[in-house]
């Protein structure tokens, strides 16, 4: 299983909230979840992002902004 350490800043947290909870809630639940899948694909290919080694499973396509 993927193991996951997620760091929050506080200031960025207290800056968040102090506009919009909304939008905060729905911006710490997109990164925690990104951090997630990104684990979980780390551990699924066996390599880390660009990394080339012998256990590697298969590949990424990469990510883009949309």
């Amino acid at each position: 299983m993927a193991q996951l350490n997620i760091t929050l800043n506080q200031e960025e947290i207290l800056q968040l909230l102090s506009s919009n909870r909304d939008d905060a809630f729905k911006k710490l639940l997109q990164d925690s979840l990104n951090s997630i899948l990104k684990a979980e694909s780390t551990e699924q290919l066996k390599a880390e992002k660009y990394e080339r080694s012998e256990e590697r499973t298969d590949s990424r396509n990469g990510t883009r902004e949309r």
